[in-house]
């Protein structure tokens, strides 16, 4: 052993000094507020959905394009199958009612184009939570987001449906003011506006039960029928009057009304609101109670 300790080969102060440790980048990570209220929960989620409508709106368009992707016409689809269900329900129960076609073909039009977006809420709604269960369980995304994306795609098929019903109105010669197309744009709003909430509570119970999406479809296919859709109530002579007892017939009449002159518009929309608040309340109860639950139905 050496003597003289200084002799002693000495390690590079660099090596001897440790290097700082490099800070680890923070991942996000989504969890579960249990203690948080039912209602605050729905509540939150329900703002943070609204307050990023651009979200909203890029959801929407990529969802209801991904249906057409790679096709030639993409959504125009919609349109021909529209005018082809109209001509053909219009000329085929025009003749068997013995209807002139200049009243009878913007009748079905309205009934076909309306009626087409109330079952279009109803069947997207009913899947909206279930088919987007894979993405909010993933990532820390309003839920609510994609009650506003089957709402959305349901309205997006109305448009396109519009090129077959506007000409249908005016080559017959009907004329409707600016009141009448104010009354028939506050009666699409008002279907929206029950739309969503009923979505909610569709989309509540489809999540819960995987075969529900199907028992609404049915029923939608039944309701069509019981619905005077391309028929008038009148047809029922003495049991005309059950027809008011049908919530699909007044959400009818407060844009078709408006738009080819039929009778009892206030009284649709009187029926409409009703059917509006109670959807509201019970869409607003449904997912307060529930959606924190979403998560474990999946």
């Amino acid at each position: 052993m050496p003597d003289d300790l200084t002799s002693l080969p000495v390690a590079d102060s660099e090596e001897q000094t440790p290097q700082p440790r490099k800070k680890r980048k923070r991942v996000p990570v989504y969890y579960y507020d249990a203690s948080r209220s039912r209602f605050s929960y729905a509540l939150k989620d329900l703002g943070k959905a609204l307050s990023n409508p651009l979200l909203i709106f890029i959801i929407i368009k990529r969802s209801f394009a991904g249906r057409y992707e790679k096709t030639l016409l993409g959504p125009f689809w919609i349109t021909i199958s529209a005018g082809m269900t109209v001509g053909g329900l219009a000329l085929l129960y025009g003749k068997i009612f013995g209807s002139p076609i200049r009243e009878y073909l913007p009748y079905v039009a309205c009934g076909i184009i309306v009626f087409g977006l109330v079952s279009s809420i109803f069947n997207g709604g009913a899947g909206a939570f279930a088919t987007g269960a894979g993405t909010f369980n993933q990532i820390p995304i309003a839920k609510s987001v994609f009650a506003f994306r089957a709402l959305g795609n349901a309205f997006l098929q109305f448009v396109y449906k519009l090129p077959v019903l506007i000409p249908a109105v005016l080559l017959v010669g009907l004329r409707p003011g600016p009141v009448d197309v104010l009354l028939a744009l506050a009666g699409i709003a008002l279907i929206l506006w029950t739309g969503f909430w009923a979505t909610l509570i569709l989309g509540t119970i489809g999540l819960r039960f995987q075969d529900f999406g199907q028992l609404i479809s049915a029923i939608m296919s039944a309701v069509f029928f019981f619905t005077p859709v391309f028929w008038h109530a009148e047809r029922l002579r003495e049991f005309a009057f059950v027809v008011q007892y049908n919530p699909f017939y007044h959400y009818l009449n407060i844009v078709r009304g408006p738009i080819i002159g039929e009778s009892g518009i206030l009284h649709s929309f009187i029926w409409a609101g009703g059917f509006a608040a109670i959807a509201t309340v019970s869409g607003a109860l449904t997912f307060g109670f529930f959606a924190r639950r979403f998560s474990y139905w999946t």
